[in-house]
């Protein structure tokens, strides 16, 4: 992997280019649910709230252009791209993908905040791959939080 992140890298511009940095991006994808805890909490956060969002391959197949975008665009940036940082946007993809299939209300119960009656789909988006930094239930309520500025439901005090 991080030879071929060095190789896009280095040669991103190249005709080849596309073609390693689409198969960067399946893998990536595909590796988020072994090795980027972030995601693996967004998801059952999810499925917990019982809004399971039915579509997941699917949505990892519709990830899977966007990261390879991703990727070529960091290849003309200075500097290296690090696995750890292909690998979050890979996670970020994922989750703004899957976002429009997730019933934002039930997540929001779930996690013991008020729904928001006024969260555009960008928005609701964005807070969830922002949420993917998490690494626990509570972190990922704090991120959406303050991400769509919602509060806490009065029987659900903060975890901390």
């Amino acid at each position: 992997m991080g030879e071929a992140l060095r190789h896009l890298d280095n040669y991103g511009s190249s005709p080849e280019a596309p073609v390693l940095a689409d198969a960067l991006a399946r893998f990536l994808v595909a590796r988020c649910e072994s090795h980027h805890a972030g995601w693996r909490v967004v998801r059952q956060v999810v499925v917990d709230s019982a809004a399971d969002a039915t579509p997941w391959e699917k949505c990892a197949r519709r990830a899977i252009p966007l990261v390879a975008a991703d990727l070529l665009s960091l290849s003309g940036a200075e500097g290296r791209t690090p696995l750890h940082r292909a690998q979050h946007l890979a996670a970020q993809r994922r989750a703004e993908e899957i976002a429009p299939h997730v019933d934002q209300a039930r997540v929001l119960k779930d996690l013991g905040l008020e729904p928001a009656a006024d969260v555009d789909e960008d928005s609701w988006r964005a807070a969830i791959a922002g949420a993917v930094k998490a690494r626990s239930r509570e972190q990922v309520a704090r991120a959406l939080e303050d991400s769509l500025e919602v509060s806490r439901t009065a029987g659900d005090p903060d975890p901390e």
